[in-house]
C-alpha cells in the first residue's frame, strides 16, 4: 500500500505540475477579433499575450517599432520640445502683443536698410553694364571686335547683377517671414496668456 500511495502521489504531483505550467495565449487576429488558444498562433498577429492558468499575464509580446515610426516619434518629440521652448521664450520676452509689433518693426527696418543698399548696388551695376555694352556696341559699329578684357567685364557685371537680384528676392522673402512670424507670435501669446 505504501508503494501504491507513493505512485499515486507522484502521478498527482506530475499532473499538478503540468496544470501549473499550462499556458494560454491571447491575441487579436487580422479581423480584429480577440482569440484564445493553448498554443501560440503562427503568422502576423497583434497584441500577443501569454497568460497563466489564472489568466494573469506571464509575458507580453513586445511591439516591434519600425525605423520610420521611430523617426516620426523623434520628429514629433523634437517639434513638441521646440514649441515649448518658443512658448517659454514668448512668455518671458513679451507682456503684450504690441511689444511683438515693436520688435517686428525693428527687424523690418534692419532688412529695409539692406534692401536700400542692395538697390544702390543694382543701380551702379546697371550703369556700369550700360557703359560697357555701349563701348562694345561702338566697337562693333566700327567693325572691331571687343577685346577680352571688355567681354570679361561685361560678363562679370552681369553676374554681379544676378547676385544682387537673388539677394533682393531673398530679402523680400525675409520680410514676409518676419511679418508672418510676428502675427503667429501675437496669436500664440494671446493663447498662452488666456486672452480672448
Amino acid at each position: 500500500m505504501g508503494q501504491m500511495s507513493a505512485n499515486i502521489f507522484g502521478v498527482i504531483l506530475a499532473l499538478t505540475a503540468l496544470t501549473v505550467d499550462a499556458r494560454l495565449y491571447r491575441w487579436v487576429d487580422e479581423h480584429g477579433n480577440v482569440q484564445y488558444s493553448d498554443s501560440a498562433p503562427s503568422g502576423n498577429v497583434r497584441d500577443l499575450t501569454e497568460l497563466d492558468q489564472r489568466a494573469l499575464v506571464r509575458k507580453r509580446q513586445e511591439k516591434k517599432v519600425s525605423a520610420s515610426e521611430l523617426a516620426q516619434q523623434a520628429a514629433k518629440q523634437k517639434m513638441t520640445l521646440e514649441q515649448e521652448r518658443r512658448d517659454n521664450a514668448l512668455l518671458q520676452s513679451f507682456g503684450r502683443p504690441e511689444e511683438i509689433d515693436v520688435l517686428r518693426d525693428r527687424q523690418l527696418n534692419a532688412v529695409d536698410a539692406r534692401v536700400q543698399t542692395n538697390k544702390l548696388r543694382i543701380q551702379e551695376a546697371q550703369d556700369k553694364l550700360g557703359r560697357l555694352t555701349a563701348q562694345a556696341d561702338a566697337l562693333a559699329k566700327a567693325g572691331k571686335m571687343p577685346n577680352e578684357s571688355l567681354q570679361a567685364d561685361i560678363a562679370s557685371t552681369r553676374q554681379e547683377l544676378g547676385v544682387f537680384d537673388a539677394e533682393a528676392k531673398k530679402m523680400a522673402a525675409e520680410i514676409t517671414v518676419i511679418k508672418e512670424r510676428a502675427e503667429a507670435d501675437k496669436k500664440r501669446l494671446l493663447e498662452l496668456r488666456g486672452a480672448p
